[in-house]
Formats: structure tokens, sequence, C-alpha cells
């Protein structure tokens, strides 16, 4: 029986110790013993019996011979890196600054050389090794050594420790002076283990092959004469040759454009071209493709601009029934008043500061709209617009809905939980309607998001880092809250960073006309305000604001049907509460009725003229007592007070004219002329 051999594998670090020696007895099995050495851990190296040395690297040579007492065989072993390892370095974006972490400079340089051997050439490796202080880039590859990177890199890629070349397992094969059949069996294997890697790579080819068919968009590879060396079929359609055979053909015989052909085949990459082909809108994209530092050809990826449109109006539906889209925009504020066009240019400006905002203004002034544009305008305008009205949130359930809860917190929860209206406003903006109804507690996690811009979900423990821009909304004085211990003051001044109020509709009467016609055209209506219904509108205080006129628009159009809406076709409601007239301007003659119709109902000053028109005929003297009786016995009940404003009303027009102390109120000619008329009409 052959005696079994014996050598020594000699390196400086115990884990690349254990990795070499355990290569070695898989290489050569039972044949050799494999004797594992740390280089500093010993003075002499005993060599009894052995056959051979082996150092892990040529830097080690010298100073295993000074520890050897007798003349043995020494190798110094060429080291690789596993191809297996390295798949990951292909994904690194091209000229990105990488450290390679290594044990020493030389082993450094020697790893990044291999690197470079085995394709990796897109990126640029920084040696770095202890007691190096260059700049600390956020990648670092190591091979083996991952307890040598320094602080600050993010993201480590360990490709494993450096094995032994083949080259050199051949080497100790014949230094052993082995039976030449174990070198077949060493042979085999390793042709076994390239058999593997290809066999991988078919696969890895095919699966992605699989990928590029069914892939929407239209993707192909050219070469730098602008041959066809990969395309998927979606490309061929999208080109005008679908179930045509393209592989090897040139793109200049395929598309006659020659704008589109020099976009295709420069030496730049593209973003988002728009381009003309066969009649259909194409967005193009394309990358150079490089092998190390030399130009190998060009990716294109085309779509369709209609397929692209269609898709967005989709995606953009769907975050709409979501409630997570921004709907309006400031062209949405209808008007053009001093007064808005004033607010409009602040929130524009506001929009371009990525700071919090407070919105205050009444009801129905267009709050909502102006936080929508504000968003729109911003740098998140392509995230998401979450609106949360507090005052419409459950008590109990307000909290789990802003910030989320975890499976099982509470009676109800899904087991999975949820994410909150924060979290799913993460990069975009979330607009808090109402704030002034925010509960204590609300407040104070409302700060502390504010503070630490995280939260934490109801039940959970788990610190959820968010980026947020929020803006909030109300219609109370808030600062007065602040006053009455109703609202904390460290969150209002979290909140009014940047801020204004929205004008009233009063404040911008101006507008009323615009903002009428534009809420008819939305239905579609050719009905329209006569100019009495517009002065009386000018002068009425709209406590509702613009959801009020709106409204008002809407039961218009649905109850008038003529065309022209006149003062007659308002609402009684309505005209009860209008200004009173001494607040209006004076209209004489024939504008008189119209007066009093929208100041009040005019029934009763018709009365309270054929009561004076009677006495006058009679020639009584007629006083507001007397008047007050006999407008009872009508069925109209009103104060001698009420008589005497309305009465007031009817000297101020010229219809009456009202004497001193007894001698009490009569009808004039143009009173006269003036019931007639009206009495006509009714």
């Amino acid at each position: 029986m052959r005696e079994k051999k014996k050598m020594a594998m000699v390196t400086v670090d115990f884990h690349a110790n254990i990795v070499l020696s355990q290569q070695l007895r898989e290489a050569f099995g039972d044949q050799v013993e494999v004797v594992p050495v740390l280089l500093h851990d010993c003075d002499v190296i005993d060599t009894e019996g052995m056959d051979l040395i082996v150092c892990s690297s040529e830097l080690i040579e010298k100073s295993v011979r000074a520890k050897i007492n007798q003349e043995v065989p020494l190798v110094s072993v060429k080291r690789t890196i596993n191809v297996m390892n390295v798949l990951e370095l292909f994904s690194l974006d091209r000229e990105e600054k990488v450290l390679l972490v290594s044990n020493l400079p030389s082993i450094a340089q020697e790893t990044i050389k291999l690197l470079k051997e085995l394709g990796i050439e897109h990126v640029e490796f920084v040696p770095h090794y202890p007691g190096y202080n260059g700049p600390v880039y956020d990648i670092a590859v190591t091979a083996g050594g991952k307890h040598l990177v320094p602080q600050g890199v993010k993201r480590i890629i360990d490709i494993g420790l450096r094995v032994i070349d083949t080259s050199s397992i051949i080497e100790i094969f014949l230094k052993l002076d082995l039976p030449t059949k174990e070198l077949h069996i060493l042979s085999e294997k390793y042709s076994k283990e390239m058999i593997h890697l290809n066999a991988y790579h078919n696969e890895m080819n095919n699966m992605l092959k699989a990928m590029f068919q069914v892939s929407n968009d239209g993707i192909a590879a050219l070469d730098t004469e602008g041959s066809i060396f990969f395309y998927n079929h979606k490309f061929a359609e999208l080109i005008g040759y679908k179930g045509r055979r393209l592989i090897f053909r040139n793109i200049m015989d395929l598309i006659e454009d020659e704008s589109i052909i020099d976009i295709l085949l420069d030496v730049q990459d593209r973003n988002h071209e728009i381009v003309n082909i066969h009649r259909k809108e194409i967005i193009l994209n394309k990358r150079l493709l490089y092998q190390g530092n030399k130009l190998r050809g060009h990716v294109i990826g085309i779509q369709e601009l209609l397929y692209i449109q269609n898709l967005e109006k989709e995606v953009r539906k769907k975050l709409v029934d979501k409630g997570f889209i921004a709907k309006y925009d400031f062209k949405d504020l209808v008007g053009n008043s001093e007064e808005l066009q004033n607010k409009i240019a602040l929130a524009k400006k506001i929009a371009s500061k990525d700071l919090t905002v407070l919105i205050q203004g009444e009801d129905g002034t267009g709050k909502e709209i102006f936080a929508n544009g504000i968003h729109n305008c911003s740098k998140r305008k392509n995230e998401t617009f979450v609106a949360v009205n507090m005052a419409a949130l459950s008590e109990n359930l307000v909290e789990s809905e802003l910030f989320g809860y975890e499976g099982g917190s509470f009676t109800g929860a899904a087991k999975r939980g949820k994410a909150g209206f924060f979290e799913q406003a993460h990069g975009g903006t979330i607009f808090i309607d109402e704030i002034g109804d925010a509960s204590s507690k609300i407040q104070m996690s409302l700060l502390r998001v504010l503070q630490e811009k995280s939260i934490i979900r109801v039940g959970g423990s788990k610190i959820i880092p968010i980026d947020v821009r929020v803006i909030a909304a109300t219609n109370q004085d808030l600062y007065d809250l602040v006053l009455k211990g109703k609202f904390r003051k460290d969150l209002y001044y979290r909140l009014k960073v940047l801020h204004f109020k929205v004008p009233t509709l009063r404040e911008r009467i101006e507008d009323i006309p615009s903002l009428a016609q534009y809420f008819f055209e939305k239905l579609n209506s050719n009905k329209y305000l006569s100019d009495e219904v517009i002065q009386a509108f000018n002068h009425y205080s709209w406590p509702g604001n613009i959801r009020e006129l709106e409204n008002l628009i809407y039961y218009l159009d649905s109850i008038v049907e003529k065309q022209r809406v006149t003062l007659r076709d308002l609402p009684e409601e309505l005209i009860a509460q209008l200004t009173p007239f001494n607040e209006l301007p004076q209209w004489e003659g024939e504008h008189a009725s119209k007066n009093l119709f929208f100041v009040e109902k005019m029934d009763v000053y018709i009365e309270i003229l054929k009561i004076l028109e009677r006495a006058n005929r009679l020639d009584l003297k007629i006083g507001r007592n007397k008047i007050t009786e006999i407008l009872k016995t009508k069925g109209l009940n009103f104060s001698t007070e009420q008589i005497r404003t309305k009465l007031n009303k009817l000297e101020e027009l010229g219809l009456v004219d009202i004497g001193k102390t007894k001698q009490g109120t009569r009808i004039n000619e143009k009173g006269k002329i003036f019931l007639k008329e009206n009495e006509c009409k009714n």
C-alpha cells in the first residue's frame, strides 16, 4: 500500500487557514494529510515527515523558509475568487467608487486585479486596509474581511475568502508526485464545477430571456454598428415587424427616420425621448453597454405613449379611489379679485419650501383646494397626497387611523395590522383638515411626529421613520384656543411655520359673477344671473362662502325654468337674510319693487301701501299703531316698532311721507303709481 503523503498549509489568518486546508482535503481526499499551520503561532515549523509546505501567498514565503529546520519542498499558491460569489458586483452602478477592504495593501491590489480579470471593470475600486485614512464610501467589497470594514459604510459585499487557483492545485499534485490517475480524478472534479457553472449561466440566461419576453416594454440590444443581437416580441411589434425574425438585422434597415437612428446609435444615454415610429408616438430610453471601459453596444427600451397615458390614468384612478392624490390645482380657484390672486401667489411661494403649513379660513372658502395646489406645485407633486378630516374621525379610532396599528392590538384589528395615514403619505403630503378638533392626546402625538419625524403604531414598539410634509387647516381661531388652553401652544407654533388665511367670499365679492357662471357651466346649464341678483348678492354676507353660493346655483338651476335668474327666483330664506336696506344703494322709481323684494317679502309693503291709500281717499290720518291693528285682522302680526321700520323703508324709497308727531303717514303720488303697478302684478 502506498504511503500517505503529508503537507502543511501555512497562513497568517486563522479563517483563511480553515478554508484553504479544507479545499486541499477536498481536492486530494485521503491521499494526502493536510496539517494547518499559523505562521505567527510558532518559532519553528515542524517539518518532520512533511512532503510539502504550502504557503498561502508569496508574501509569507520568506518568513516560512526562515522557520524550516530542514530542506522541504515549498509551494506559494496563487489565489483566485469564487466566480459564483461575485455576481452581486455586476449590479453596482457604473463608475461607483467602492472600497476594496483587505488586511494588506498588496492583497487588496491583487484582489482588485482578479476582479477586473473576471470582467468587473465598471466600478472604481479603492484599496482600504488597516492604517489607511482615506475617504470612506457607501459600499465596501471584501474577501472575508468584514471585521476590517471601516465605520460609515452602508453596504458590505463579502465575496468570500480567495481560494487556491486550479493551476496551483496541479502544481501541488506534481510536487507530491501522486499517481497520474489521481490527476484525472482531480481534472474531472474541476470539469464538473465548470459544467455546473455553465449550467447556472445557461439557466440564468433562459430566465432573463423569459422575463424580457413577458415584459410590456419593447427591449433590444444592439452592437455599436446597429446590429440586433437580442430583442423581445414587444420590440418587434412596436417597430412594425411583429412575428418577423430580427436577430442580426441592422436597425438602420428597419427604421427609416435618420433622426431616430442618430438617437439609437449616438454615444450617450437617453431618457424619455418621444419619437414617431410608423405613426405611433413612442417613448424611448437607452443605456450604453460597456464591457470594462470599452463600448460594446446599446440597450434600448421603448413603449407606446398611449399605453403609458392609459396606465397613468388607471393608476391615478386607483389613487383617487383611495383618496391618495391631489385632485385640485390653483387653476381650480375661480376668480380674478386682487384678494384671491394675492393669496394664490403667496401659496405658490409656500409650495416651493418643504415646510409645515397652516391654512386658516372660514368653512367653504376653499382651504382644501389651496392645500391640493400647494402639493401639486411642490417637489412632492408626484408622491401621495393623503387628506384627513379630524372632525370626521371617530375619537376611539383616530389614533389608529393616523398612526396605524399592529395586528391584534385591539378588538376588530386586522391580523396583519394596518399602515396609518402618516405611513401611507410617506414621501408625500398629509393634509389634516379641522386640526382644531384634535383632542389633547392626538395633539401630543402630532407634536411628537413633527419633532421626531417618526411614528409608532398602536400596539407596537418599532419606531418607523417617515418623510411627510404636513399641511394643516382650520376654521377656528387656533391662537384663541391656545389662550383658552384648548390647543397646545408648542404644536401651534410647530404648525404655523408657513401660514396664510383664505379670503371669505364677502372679501372678494367681485368674483361672484365668475363663480356663478363657473357653477352653471359645471352643470352644463345656460342660465345666468340678472344684474339685480348680482347686485343683491354683492350685499349678502355669505356665511357659507363659496360652498353656499355653489349650493344656491344648483338650487336655481333645478327650480328656475327660464334662462335669466331674477330676484323673484331667490329662495325665501335667503331673502329673509339679505342685508338691511340702509346698507344698500338707493334704487328709485321702477327699481323700488326690486329693492323691496330682496330686502323682505314684498306682500307686507303692498298691504301697508293699500292701507295708506284707503286712508288717503278717506282723508284720514293714520299712524303705525292703527296700521298694526289693521294688519293683524289680515293675519299679519307685527310690532309697532317693526311697522315703523317698514314705513321708514317706504319713505326712503320715496313712496310715502311721514309726518311729525301725530301727523301720521301719507302715501304720495309715486307711492300710488307703485301700488297700482304692483297690484296688477300680484
